[in-house]
């Protein structure tokens, strides 16, 4: 009964001394003071079409989960600005079956974003940041690019998990 009591408490210490918690209201976070953000529209730079879309829509999904800051519409009345760009997308072969056909397909994103103080203009945060997701290979071309543009939802959604991570000092 004892040693239950001694490895419970050993437990409860070890884990409250780790410094793990969850994001909250006092969590730390790159914008500072900041208490208000505006997403602005990632801009595209590759060829591949409605990645834009994509990307911002999960980062604004994402970052509305935050109980540190309120996001806003109104970019004049944001504190913040998250502005990004997709900078590389690549969908590639990833593996082969014994007949030489592909068996599934990787798609690559890269963003770069930067957290900018909205009344000086000045840069707060910036980071690059990369995903990929897997997925099937199809003999159906039009299934085929289902599958692409699914994969890339995904790590879209990956990234934005990312990015909120890295504008949380949670740990």
């Amino acid at each position: 009964m004892n040693l239950r009591l001694l490895i419970l408490l050993s437990l409860m210490a070890l884990l409250g001394g780790c410094g793990y918690h969850t994001p909250g209201a006092d969590t730390a976070w790159v914008g500072q003071e900041g208490e208000t953000l505006h997403v602005a529209l990632f801009a595209n730079r590759t060829a591949e079409p409605y990645l834009d879309n994509y990307v911002t829509e999960m980062v604004i999904r994402q970052l509305s989960r935050s109980r540190r800051l309120e996001l806003t519409e109104d970019r004049q009345a944001a504190d913040l600005v998250l502005e990004g760009v997709v900078t590389r997308f690549e969908n590639s072969a990833s593996s082969f079956g014994s007949d030489d056909r592909i068996e599934d397909y990787r798609v690559t994103m890269d963003v770069q974003v930067r957290l900018v103080d909205n009344a000086s203009t000045k840069v707060v945060w910036q980071d690059k940041l990369s995903r990929s997701e897997h997925y099937l290979a199809t003999i159906d071309k039009n299934q085929q690019l289902e599958e692409q543009a699914h994969g890339a939802r995904i790590a879209a959604a990956r990234l934005a998990e990312d990015l909120h991570a890295r504008l949380y000092d949670a740990f």
